[in-house]
């Protein structure tokens, strides 16, 4: 929404620059009639290789100020725009565009400052308006005033394994006095797939208790309706409420957690627990993640797999350069889960993982992303009913757009495929899933 604001904002002042301008030579309207296009990389491209020469030139440095921020290059585009400033402290449309780079920057501070600046410039109403809401969005997206949150979600789909069970018809279990036998399996323990439909919502807020420190907090839940098979319905709701510190380029999180799983309206699992994270932003481009928790499992029907599961991980983030770029998230964990009845260690196990995520810009109403990851999960003990310490290595990825047709709503297609490769036959089952979702978000 602040870049939604910040975008107005600056191709409005742009149209007023690109009309009254006199072009000093071809190159630099050639460039002028790029960005109008929002053809930013392209215009960089072009005016980069001049800037030894040209710098210092305010037409020329503005346009290389707009089009290096755009695409990317915010360093450079700030620097631009100061030498534009140098010579036109009153230039309402550079210091519109470097608040903008100022922010991207994440120095928020300049950015309000800069929107100062206009303002004490007199500007029409229009224009004084908008700035206006753009320094509420710049407090609101730093943490400075209490921000709320909702959005509902619906969607329809089909899933070729709604209750991830195996395609086999018979599995090995040993019985005592008989040895390893083979059994047949009745349907309700066999994959069974179904069309069904989907609604989830949920709300969250942030509210500033000083300068660095903000608390927040969320509710969500969502249930799902098979059509061919209610007895497996699946639904839950989530709850959370923490705390953020933020310190220069360092963001620590510590939050906690709560979700009921219901299967079919009955009760499957609880937990609750704590959750730690630390991020640095490190430059423009490149963001470092370490998280950790820790949670108590509660099965009230299936008591003997009570557990306390642990897991900490590390990522990494990078953002390409280029207003259309990829960005590409990569993690790494590690986890274990025992469960609290150790006549059952049979159940706990060591959990390893890997993930990767990347999205790009297809247009400025559509995005494309895919993500994939791998679990390996190593059980404690041989589960006395097959005669085998369990292994399961696990594959899924998913594909998908997301669609903004208008402010606040999104369309998101989405094929995802899970493949758990156990050792155990019962264990062993793959699912594909085919999905559209819409959904509505409010922001206040």
């Amino acid at each position: 929404m602040l870049m939604q604001r910040l975008q107005t904002l600056v191709l409005a002042c742009l149209l007023t620059t690109f009309s009254l301008m006199a072009l000093a030579d071809e190159t630099l309207d050639q460039a002028a009639e790029l960005i109008k296009q929002k053809n930013f990389k392209p215009a960089y491209e072009l005016l980069e290789p001049l800037e030894s020469e040209r710098a210092g030139e305010v037409d020329y440095d503005y346009l290389l100020g707009v089009a290096a921020i755009e695409s990317g290059q915010v360093s450079r585009g700030v620097f631009a725009l100061e030498r534009v400033l140098a010579q036109q402290p009153n230039n309402m449309n550079a210091r519109a565009m470097i608040a903008k780079g100022y922010f991207r920057g994440g120095e928020a501070e300049n950015a309000r400052a800069e929107f100062q600046n206009i303002l004490s410039q007199n500007p029409d109403a229009d224009l004084a308006q908008l700035i206006e809401r753009n320094m509420l969005s710049v407090d609101k997206a730093t943490g400075q005033t209490t921000t709320f949150a909702a959005y509902i979600d619906g969607g329809w789909g089909f899933d070729s394994n709604i209750n991830s069970a195996t395609s086999n018809s018979t599995v090995s279990a040993f019985i005592p006095g008989l040895g390893l036998i083979d059994l047949t399996l009745n349907d309700a323990s066999r994959e069974q797939s179904s069309k069904y439909l989907s609604l989830s919502a949920g709300a969250s807020f942030r509210a500033p208790l000083s300068k660095n420190l903000s608390l927040f907090g969320s509710a969500q839940g969502s249930a799902r309706s098979n059509w061919n098979e209610s007895d497996f319905d699946p639904s839950y709701v989530d709850f959370s409420l923490g705390l953020t510190y933020k310190k220069f380029i360092d963001t620590y999180t510590v939050a906690l957690q709560r979700n009921n799983f219901n299967v079919d309206s009955d009760r499957f699992r609880e937990s609750h627990g704590v959750a730690l994270q630390w991020q640095r932003q490190i430059d423009d481009q490149n963001q470092l993640t370490v998280y950790a928790n820790t949670a108590d499992l509660n099965y009230p029907d299936t008591k003997v797999r009570d557990a306390q599961r642990t897991l900490g991980g590390v990522g990494w983030g990078h953002a390409f350069t280029g207003d259309k770029a990829p960005v590409v998230f990569v993690t790494g964990y590690y986890g274990k889960e025992d469960v609290d009845d150790s006549t059952f260690d049979f159940l706990s196990h060591d959990i390893y993982g890997a993930r990767v995520a990347v999205q790009s810009v297809l247009h400025y109403k559509l995005v494309a992303y895919a993500n994939a990851s791998y679990e390996l999960r190593e059980h404690d003990e041989r589960d006395p009913a097959f005669l085998k310490t369990r292994n399961d290595d696990q594959f899924d990825f998913a594909i998908g757009l997301r669609y903004l047709p208008m402010p606040g709503w999104t369309i998101r297609p989405q094929l995802s495929y899970l493949d758990n490769d156990s050792n155990i036959g019962l264990f062993d089952f793959d699912r594909t899933v085919l999905s559209v979702n819409f959904r509505k978000d409010f922001n206040w």
